[in-house]
């Protein structure tokens, strides 16, 4: 018996081309979205997922192709035309206005009126209390945005592709880019139910953007791939005819032209790094309402993890160590050098400053590369080499121009960064590829401690075992490594060691492998 026939798609991407000075984003590309569907886009850092979500939504406008919902041909990059036939984005970087409040966030698009014509606070707080009800009714909307925690703003966001739902401008397809990056797992957990309720019960149309496989087979109905700008695929996840399905080696697959080997845990340290004195030493490090005492050591050729939910502190504890808290107390020796000690130091007592910890040889990927990674202001080539030009330059401070270059291209080259030119500004490449350039910045010769934060955030698969490759790599020449992830599995194949924080402090320590599992990790990240 042959099976049904496949339900006509509510929303048509036809012959999409984008292009972006000399990279073409998009080549002729056509995808068919289906009401009450959630739809994967996927594919490697620049396939142009991300550019297509952005067309699709009015943000870009393509050069060629149309995009149509319910017979109306949206006009080429006009979000309000887009906006009134019920299409919503929902940013991977956040998209807000941190001085406003929730309630003035969710109603900036329509803000509530009296008769008078002035802002109708009451009206926006009881809008913005209903649209959060589904997905964390306990934000204080009344709060200044900035003052909730990035999980917390992220789920705003969401909420706000919720608004109009009922009434002529009601949401019937959202594009979802890497929703859950800066989500904690129960969020996540909770976020991916909403998404299939938004489909299944609703009729949404959810456009999901990720590189997470986990979430991919947990939420989506059918996936399609890009690759380089071009379609590759479109495959069933989950069919309700039982037709064939894809796997997630197919997946990676069809993303990358190859097939990857699975993550494995790594092997352990040589016995003469235990040995070893530490490379970086932390003891009784604190912060007002940010770090209670937390002591550690790493030695040269070791990977420590730091595992913990979101807000239980672990990138705030690598912003004390670098140096970037001037409230932070406590003793930091890193390779020997004295950063932070009680009583002594450039800042009575605190820390001599990124620059001295720059100077021993630490680098420091951190979780957010647009407001404390990297500089858009700059070239692509002089992000790479900017914390190095000292050390580059000749003498009386001239800077090294050749070796410079030198260095940009071998990084560049070694890192895969997609880019039209050296000069190039961050903004111009895709998310993927700005987590690579700042990883490009630090994983090199002169670094001794080096600490990742979330070091594949946005990256595709192929480039998060190239990154793997390079933690290794850089722990068996002897760097010792502190790395923060929120993705449990990377956390255990990469750590010797894993340390994890709740509320600012450190609740445990897991020494050998047998004990490394999700659950004793999880267990120690909520205890009280």
């Amino acid at each position: 018996m042959p099976p049904p026939p496949a339900p006509p798609d509510l929303l048509t991407a036809t012959n999409i081309s984008k292009r972006f000075g000399i990279t073409q984003a998009l080549a002729d590309v056509s995808v068919g979205f289906r009401a009450g569907e959630v739809h994967a886009l996927m594919g490697e850092n620049g396939a142009g997922k991300s550019t297509l979500g952005k067309v699709i939504s009015g943000l870009h406008r393509q050069d060629h192709g149309v995009v149509t919902i319910t017979g109306h041909t949206l006009r080429p990059g006009s979000i309000d035309d887009a906006f009134a036939h019920g299409v919503r984005i929902v940013h991977q970087e956040l998209a807000q206005c941190p001085n406003l409040s929730v309630a003035e966030n969710l109603c900036l698009h329509d803000l509530p009126r009296t008769r008078l014509g002035l802002i109708d606070d009451r009206a926006a707080r009881e809008r913005a209390a209903r649209l959060l009800a589904r997905l964390e009714p306990g934000i204080d909307v009344a709060a200044p945005l900035g003052r909730l925690s990035p999980g917390h703003r992220q789920i705003v966001q969401i909420a706000a592709a919720l608004d109009g739902r009922e009434g002529a401008n009601k949401a019937r397809v959202i594009v979802f880019d890497e929703p859950t990056s800066s989500l904690s797992i129960a969020e996540v957990d909770r976020l991916l139910r909403i998404i299939r309720a938004l489909a299944e019960t609703d009729g949404i149309t959810c456009i999901y953007v990720s590189h997470r496989m986990a979430e991919i087979f947990a939420v989506c109905d059918r996936v399609t791939v890009l690759r380089d700008g071009r379609f590759v695929a479109t495959s069933d996840i989950r069919s309700a005819s039982g037709g064939p399905t894809i796997d997630e080696s197919g997946l990676v697959e069809q993303m990358i032209g190859r097939k990857v080997a699975p993550a494995v845990r790594r092997a352990a340290p040589p016995a003469d790094a235990a040995a070893s004195q530490p490379l970086l030493e932390v003891r009784n490090l604190a912060s007002p309402g940010k770090l209670r005492s937390v002591t550690l050591s790493i030695r040269a050729g070791e990977v420590l993890g730091v595992g913990g939910l979101v807000g239980a502190g672990r990138s705030e504890l690598l912003d004390a160590i670098f140096g970037l808290d001037p409230a932070a107390r406590g003793t930091v020796i890193a390779c020997g050098r004295e950063l932070c000690a009680p009583g002594a130091g450039a800042r009575r007592g605190g820390h001599s400053g990124p620059r001295a910890a720059i100077a021993t040889g630490m680098g420091y990927v951190p979780e957010d590369r647009k407001l404390q990674g990297l500089f858009f202001q700059l070239g692509v080539g002089e992000n790479i080499v900017e914390p190095f030009m000292p050390r580059l330059a000749r003498l009386l401070g001239v800077r090294n121009i050749p070796a410079e270059l030198r260095l940009i291209d071998e990084r560049i080259r070694s890192f895969q960064v997609k880019t039209a030119h050296r000069a190039a500004l961050p903004g111009s490449l895709s998310g993927g590829n700005q987590q690579k350039l700042l990883i490009a910045r630090w994983m090199g010769p002169s670094t001794r401690i080096l600490m990742l934060d979330e070091p594949t955030r946005g990256i595709d698969v192929g480039t998060k075992a190239e990154v793997y490759r390079l933690v290794r790599e850089a722990a068996d020449r002897g760097v010792a490594v502190l790395l923060v992830s929120s993705e449990m599995p990377e956390l255990l194949a990469l750590s010797d060691r894993i340390i994890v924080l709740s509320e600012g402090r450190l609740t445990g320590e897991l020494r050998e492998h047998a004990d490394m599992t999700q659950e004793k990790i999880l267990r120690l990240a909520t205890a009280a």
